[in-house]
């Protein structure tokens, strides 16, 4: 049975607001590292992807190319990460992530883990693999499309 519009209103909307919580709750230690949202993005579609080059940063991260060079050069600046010719076609330069850039990725997603853990620790065992088991194949479906 397909859900209903209504559903699928409410579905959306939940998911959005649950992310907006998890964004800011990781935003306060962003302003810390003086490190901007879309900064830490960046960073994470790197571990996520791998290197990226400025194109595929465009892409990933939905902006012009003359956005993505100025991020990249503060970036590279406050040494989150590095610029790295590629060693086959030498044209092609790729962003890596620095130490420091891990350094706040983790930071962030240990804070968002924590309050996801105080969240949840209430839960019942089979409530908690369920909410799981669900999150996961609606990625899973999304990730299809």
């Amino acid at each position: 049975m397909a859900p209903t519009e209504e559903l699928t209103k409410q579905l959306e909307e939940t998911l959005r607001r649950a992310n907006t919580i998890l964004f800011k709750r990781g935003r306060s230690i962003l302003m810390d590292m003086e490190i901007s949202a879309l900064q830490f993005n960046v960073l994470l579609t790197i571990r996520e992807i791998g290197p990226l080059t400025m194109g595929d940063l465009c892409k990933n991260l939905f902006v012009a190319c003359s956005t993505a060079t100025d991020l990249a050069d503060r970036m590279e600046r406050s040494e989150l990460v590095e610029r790295v010719r590629d060693d086959k076609d030498r044209r092609v330069v790729k962003l890596h992530l620095l130490a420091r850039g891990n350094e706040v990725l983790e930071a962030v997603i240990a804070e968002r883990q924590s309050f996801l853990g105080e969240v949840i620790q209430d839960y019942a065992n089979l409530e908690y693999e369920e909410l799981l088991q669900s999150l996961v194949l609606l990625t899973q479906r999304m990730e299809l499309k």
